[in-house]
């Protein structure tokens, strides 16, 4: 493990050229490196915190200028780490950054580890645990939505509904621990039913946030889904519709599509991997049936899958054995072909999507299409979320959830039971200690490291 008390420094722009570079130093001794190689175009006694300076980078060793640049210092408390630090922004070029980087690990930084910018900023109590890892969450997101539901937690959102949770069970524990200490007079059993029917509620707020992570997750790493269906049916279109582009070849002739077809689109802001099968049918050909083994394959792996069928003609019995194959799975009917007159009436298209829901479209003419893409999303994401809802996207958290309500159980059967109050406590004691974890309040070494190194070196 690296000593935090160590001066640190990164460049926290992307890798690369680019109009402007930011190389950050965070640390003791960032204002006295600042001092020694910065050199203000106007010179003044004191260095005004929080104020762009212009001036130069120069070489104390070599006595060269690295560039020009703009300096601003912020003092410790507030900066973003919480320590003196220091943002140069200088001309993008690599050559310069790497000059300014080599410079500053003269005079005595060092570079710093993935995350330990932010690292530095929950240990010294500028972020909790789930802001800190919310910043990573805002840095990959790759879509608007994505990056305004990290932005929602990395703000705090989640932190501050655990507050009064946490609260409401230190209320309890002290309850509690005044029942162990004067045991002479023991707890009334309307007591402990009042008690119960509080942790009842309390495990229903921490199943409600551990249920939304099922949304969280898919918001947060987005989904992969499969077009399936019997060859000819307009699978191809039908992605290439959801798309907007053509994608995949689209021809009049069966069996066009031979292998998997992948792109990433997004629906309302959450990414979307989707990917146009082979056509499912018996074949002879060696070619197709290793092109229909990779669809089967597909369906086994995707989050949910699209049943192309072609409404245009009569129902056989291929399509039910079609769907009989992915019956397992999460899977939405595409009634295609909408344009032309349907062979299938409203009561077999019913019959045969079952306890799926379906949508008529046509892949040609774009009808449907906007309804489907509903669909998918209403599917996957149920009625939508509120922007005041907060969402689990985080396995360590949802994990740790999971590990409270279960002790909060346990001490409510215990109080059921009529088992002493300590029993009760320490599950209780157990269960607050886990909600802490996610915050950080109750943490070890090892998982800051771990949690931090997944992040990028300036932060």
């Amino acid at each position: 493990m690296r000593d935090l008390s160590d001066t640190i420094c990164a460049l926290s722009t992307p890798v690369g050229r680019s109009g402007i570079a930011v190389v950050r130093v965070s640390g003791a001794q960032s204002f006295e490196i600042f001092g020694r190689i910065f050199v203000q175009k106007r010179h003044s006694e004191q260095i005004p915190p929080r104020h762009a300076m212009l001036g130069k980078i120069a070489d104390p060793g070599g006595g060269y200028e690295i560039d020009e640049t703009i300096a601003t210092c912020f003092p410790s408390p507030n900066s973003y780490s919480g320590e003196d630090m220091v943002e140069f922004s200088l001309h993008g070029n690599p050559v310069l950054v790497t000059a300014l980087l080599d410079c500053l690990c003269e005079q005595g930084a060092r570079l710093a580890e993935p995350g330990e910018f932010t690292m530095r900023a929950f240990l010294h109590g500028r972020l909790d645990l789930a802001q800190a890892e919310a910043v990573n969450d805002v840095i990959r997101a790759t879509t608007l939505y994505q990056a305004q539901v990290a932005a929602r937690q990395c703000s705090g959102s989640l932190s501050r509904q655990l507050k009064p949770v946490k609260k409401f069970l230190i209320d309890i524990i002290v309850n509690l621990e005044s029942a162990v200490e004067f045991a002479e007079e023991n707890l009334p059993t309307a007591s402990r039913d009042v008690l119960v029917q509080q942790l009842g509620l309390v495990r229903q707020q921490i199943r409600s946030w551990i249920a939304s992570y099922r949304q969280g997750r898919i918001v947060k790493e987005g989904f992969s889904m499969a077009v399936v269906g019997k060859p000819n049916v307009g699978k191809s279109s039908v992605f290439n519709a959801l798309l907007a582009q053509d994608r995949s070849i689209v021809t009049e002739m069966p069996g066009t599509t031979r292998d998997l077809v992948s792109e990433i689109t997004n629906l309302e802001g959450i990414p979307v991997r989707l990917q146009d099968t082979a056509g499912i049918h018996p074949s002879d050909d060696h070619i197709e049936k290793l092109g229909i083994d990779r669809s089967l394959e597909a369906i086994v792996d995707a989050d949910a899958i699209l049943l192309v069928v072609d409404r245009s003609r009569p129902h056989l019995q291929q399509d039910a054995a079609l769907r009989q194959q992915v019956a397992h799975a999460s899977c939405l009917v595409v009634m295609n072909k909408s344009d032309l007159p349907s062979a299938w009436s409203a009561e077999e298209m019913r019959a045969f999507a079952g306890g799926w829901p379906y949508v008529e479209v046509s892949a040609k003419t774009g009808a449907g299409i906007e309804e489907l893409r509903t669909a998918i999303l209403r599917g996957l994401m149920g009625t939508g979320v509120s922007q005041d809802t907060v969402l689990i996207t985080n396995l360590r958290h949802v994990r740790s959830l999971e590990a409270a309500e279960k002790d909060l159980e346990e001490a409510a059967k215990s109080l059921q039971n009529g088992l002493s109050e300590e029993f009760a406590l320490m599950d209780l004691q157990g269960g607050l200690k886990k909600l802490g974890v996610i915050t950080g309040e109750t943490s070890v070494d090892d998982l800051l490291w771990e949690i931090f190194s997944r992040f990028c070196i300036g932060k």
